[in-house]
């Protein structure tokens, strides 16, 4: 049986966000044990200059035949999947760097946008059928997160047998980030979202 090799992929903390909930939810995610899948698992800096080539040297380090890649979404109440990458930093907020995008390019020479590789329809649909709050997202924003995405797909192309989607959460119950009034989600609920997209995502490569 052919093992599929996963990298699963978490933000460090930024701004004035102590803890960053989607390297939490990696953590647990990738201690979850699926039958011909072997996980690695990778921090990633918010930091529009560095987060490409922190995931390059993940990729190189790792081999990953796909990349489930985590970003916080604080104010969300759904786990949501994202469809599609754009070719594009612009920004309020700093990175850890201090650096401030104002509608600049990732890549001068690189297509507008780029779609994910991944069967983004049924993977919501098995999340969902598992009654987790989900949605298919057509905006990954234009921070660090989109930033890292667009740099995934651009591998993918690269490496055609490689595939990869992002996946934005919400904060925990319980999240010291959490601001008054901001939604939340049960972290267990966050961590079973991922699970069930690594074991849907697993089968469905068996079959092929």
């Amino acid at each position: 049986m052919t093992t599929m090799k996963l990298l699963i992929t978490g933000f460090e903390p930024y701004c004035d966000y102590p803890v960053n909930s989607s390297w939490v939810v990696a953590e647990k995610a990738a201690a979850h044990s699926v039958d011909g899948v072997t996980v690695a698992i990778e921090q990633m800096p918010v930091s529009f200059g560095n987060a490409g080539f922190a995931l390059r040297r993940a990729v190189e380090k790792h081999s990953p035949d796909t990349i489930i890649m985590l970003g916080q979404s604080g104010g969300s109440d759904k786990v949501k999947l994202e469809r599609v990458a754009l070719n594009m930093m612009d920004s309020k907020l700093p990175d850890n760097d201090g650096f401030t995008p104002d509608e600049e390019p990732i890549n001068y020479d690189a297509p507008v946008a780029l779609f994910t590789n991944m069967p983004i329809k049924s993977l919501c649909a098995a999340v969902e059928e598992q009654g987790v709050p989900v949605k298919i997202s057509n905006s990954c924003g234009l921070y660090v997160c989109n930033r890292l995405y667009y740099e995934a797909l651009m591998l993918c192309k690269e490496q055609p047998q490689m595939q990869a989607i992002f996946v934005h959460l919400p904060f925990y119950k319980g999240h010291p980030s959490t601001k008054h009034g901001k939604s939340t989600m049960p972290l267990s609920q966050m961590v079973r979202a991922i699970e069930i997209i690594i074991e849907k995502h697993n089968d469905e490569n068996r079959k092929v």
